[in-house]
């Protein structure tokens, strides 16, 4: 077992031990990086205390990890190991964190993979294995591969148990209150699949609600989707305008990015003047995901920039000043593994409050389109199916 060197205090977990590796790992400029990226991009906004990093939930991942550990009754090097997977999972993540995913998602790319690279070819790699732990292990973690990957990555893992209670006491809502030891102390690894035990099931359904409430009131708070629209919207058009090249960009932090968002010139530059004067776009249309075709929503989802281009054009906007935003949906955390009665079913399917919660999720999905406010009388007669062609 590594020697603690070190102890940090957390608001959400408290005394964090620190072993003389991971310290190693946080003092390197990768995960220096970190600080200075906002965990939740732009949702100070809406949420003023909202200004935590990915690097304060890293460390939280670390700690959690660590405990699953622990409680599976892993030796020491496994237990090390998922600690520092745990540390290590979002140092790839760009400026604003997800605000900007879609940015790599063109590319064909996923945050995990920049961490998997950055901890292949950088001095993370070289301290990784002065302490015997190969760095391609901790990427197959983080990728969601091998025994004690779902730890990490998984319908119900470590990272969405340290999120769902940190975004909460920094957005200062009463939705965190979750019994994570409950929890944790009741999973276990079925055949590499993470399981909870029926005992739990009362605490995991509260973990439930608690995300409910989040995605509800602040992950898909429609200032904050607003907002996080323009500022992709004017990072496209930095790269793709040539202003800014998809390499600077995967290595800049959410001040660097700003900086050169609000020195761009045109479009980019506008775009971001208006966010930091909070002179956001307003919703010119709304309509209920269910209410859509599933091919068109895929259509929408898949060829955003082509409708926005052609709304515009038949609306007489110009370009850049109509934007589709369609939800993306995340449903996964109703499909963990309960041990109910000695047999694995699917919590969807044991829980009539999960099976209730899915559904009120599906439900609530809008598809929003954003323009400038003198716009709004435009889309009067405004349907957006009309605009898929399949």
């Amino acid at each position: 077992m590594m020697k603690p060197v070190k102890t940090i205090r957390d608001p959400i977990h408290g005394t964090i031990v620190l072993s003389e590796l991971e310290l190693e790992l946080i003092d390197t400029p990768q995960l220096q990086r970190l600080r200075h990226i906002k965990q939740n991009g732009l949702c100070y906004l809406v949420y003023p205390a909202m200004n935590s990093t990915r690097f304060e939930h890293s460390l939280g991942v670390m700690q959690l990890a660590k405990l699953v550990g622990e409680h599976l009754g892993l030796d020491s090097d496994e237990t090390i190991k998922l600690g520092v997977a745990g540390l290590l999972h979002d140092i790839g993540h760009c400026a604003f964190s997800h605000t900007s995913d879609e940015i790599l998602l063109r590319r064909g790319h996923h945050h995990e993979e920049n961490s998997s690279y950055i901890i292949k070819n950088s001095e993370i790699s070289d301290i990784l294995k002065k302490n015997g732990i190969e760095p391609d292990d901790v990427s197959d973690l983080i990728h969601g591969r091998g025994r004690l990957a779902k730890v990490i990555s998984s319908e119900i893992d470590v990272d969405k148990m340290d999120y769902l209670i940190r975004d909460a006491y920094y957005a200062g809502v009463a939705y965190g209150v979750i019994d994570l030891e409950r929890i944790i102390y009741s999973m276990k690894l079925v055949e590499g699949d993470m399981v909870i035990g029926r005992g739990s099931l009362e605490a995991v359904e509260s973990l439930l609600i608690s995300r409910n409430m989040m995605y509800q009131t602040i992950y898909r708070h429609h200032t904050k989707r607003i907002a996080e629209a323009m500022f992709r919207h004017a990072l496209a058009d930095m790269i793709d305008s040539g202003k800014l090249s998809y390499e600077e960009f995967i290595h800049l932090d959410d001040i660097d990015l700003v900086y050169r968002m609000r020195n761009s010139g045109d479009y980019s530059e506008s775009m971001t003047k208006r966010i930091d004067e909070r002179r956001l776009f307003k919703i010119v249309f709304q309509e209920h995901v269910s209410a859509i075709d599933e091919k068109n929503r895929e259509e929408m989802a898949n060829n955003s920039e082509k409708i926005e281009g052609e709304i515009a054009d038949d609306l007489g906007i110009e370009r850049g000043y109509v934007l589709l935003d369609m939800p993306e949906v995340k449903l996964s955390e109703f499909k963990v593994l309960v041990d109910f009665e000695g047999r694995l079913k699917r919590l969807d399917e044991v829980s009539s409050l999960a099976n209730a919660l899915e559904r009120s999720e599906q439900e609530k999905l809008t598809l929003c389109v954003y323009s400038l406010q003198e716009n709004i009388e435009k889309f009067r007669d405004f349907n957006p199916e009309t605009y898929t062609d399949f």
